[in-house]
């Protein structure tokens, strides 16, 4: 099966127009043929995007995408996605640098895994980066990651709060101990 529109763009299902529209003119910037990108993928871009950006078009395809049926000890609901790894919730303050940036901004971990975590934050992140992680305090402590998947909730019409996944390049079976320190 090929990549769905969504993995083309580079962004969760869920995504909301906004993120959907971002991630799709960054990877337009680095995939046009006038800048020497290949023209097949911008081609398969501007498909995507055609699509996932229209509400009543990205509602008949997310309806035609087939998803495995959860099964197991991992399922957590009946319909939802298998996982690879059982993910935990918790609300853990931490702090989060970009790679070649010198800017620690505050965040929380809404959910974690040995594989990665969920995050919010009122800064914004965007696919592909490369995030220090640490909780409070404890540089020693310190993860890497890289977003894997960001949206934006408008939790009042003034206020934005952007949720990224980050992705550890390996599991961090300690994973627990550190965000709870």
């Amino acid at each position: 099966m090929g990549r769905t529109y969504y993995e083309i763009i580079q962004v969760s299902p869920d995504a909301s127009p906004e993120v959907v529209a971002a991630a799709y003119k960054a990877r337009m910037k680095k995939n046009h043929p006038d800048v020497g990108g290949d023209p097949e993928e911008a081609t398969r871009l501007n498909e995507a995007y055609e699509v996932i950006s229209d509400p009543a078009r990205r509602a008949q395809y997310d309806s035609s995408l087939t998803r495995p049926r959860a099964e197991g000890p991992d399922a957590d609901t009946e319909g939802q996605e298998r996982r690879r790894v059982k993910r935990h919730e918790i609300d853990a303050a931490i702090s989060y640098c970009v790679d070649h940036d010198s800017n620690w901004h505050p965040a929380r971990v809404i959910d974690f895994s040995i594989l990665g975590l969920r995050i919010r934050s009122h800064d914004q992140l965007a696919i592909g980066q490369n995030v220090v992680i640490v909780p409070p305090n404890l540089a020693s402590l310190a993860m890497h990651g890289t977003v894997r998947w960001v949206r934006v909730f408008h939790p009042t019409i003034f206020e934005r709060v952007y949720e990224a996944g980050i992705e550890f390049p390996d599991q961090i079976t300690n994973i627990r101990q550190r965000l709870s320190t």
